[in-house]
């Protein structure tokens, strides 16, 4: 049966407490399985920031995660200096995950851009000694109190089973997903 925007609004909409406010992305998760069902072999991987359904939908994000800025200030609302401002909200990505797998996509990985990269110095790069001002950039990326533990990186896959060496210290993707 097709699934409906209405349909999967409402499935989201039984998520929610009383008083929730957050934001519903219906046409992600429809991206990621219309490209699932073009790849005939091969990996889908999606970079960005957000959070696992369970996490995502907690009390503790009930005000959702829109964020508007300006000139590095953070703005109240997405109708102030419209056209100027970037608007920006996190990826709930246990949908990502689930969308694609009715075209044969399944989770191949699913970790922290920290572990990620981690991954692949350790394989490509083992002895290299880093400059000081390469040094720096790498704690910026890689710092969990940084931008290591913000951004998420997601593997789909059809017919792939290659171990990638970003993922090499990720956890099992179901778990971390929830799904």
């Amino acid at each position: 049966a097709k699934v409906s925007d209405r349909d999967l609004l409402l499935y989201h909409l039984g998520l929610f407490p009383a008083g929730f406010e957050t934001e519903v992305n219906l046409a992600a998760p429809k991206l990621m399985s219309e490209i699932a069902t073009k790849l005939s072999r091969g990996l889908i991987l999606t970079i960005d920031y957000g959070f696992p359904r369970k996490e995502f939908y907690s009390l503790r994000r009930s005000q959702g995660s829109l964020q508007v800025r300006a000139k590095q200030k953070k703005l109240s609302s997405p109708f102030q200096q419209i056209g100027l401002a970037d608007i920006s909200a996190h990826v709930e990505w246990t949908s990502l995950a689930e969308a694609p797998q009715s075209s044969g996509a399944r989770s191949i990985s699913f970790t922290d851009q920290h572990h990620f990269l981690t991954g692949i110095i350790s394989k490509f790069f083992p002895d290299t000694d880093f400059d000081v001002s390469e040094k720096r950039a790498l704690q910026t990326l890689l710092h969990p109190e940084m931008l290591g533990r913000n951004f998420q990186v997601l593997a789909l896959g059809k017919k792939f089973h290659e171990m990638l060496s970003g993922f090499q210290f990720a956890r099992d993707p179901g778990v971390a997903l929830g799904i």
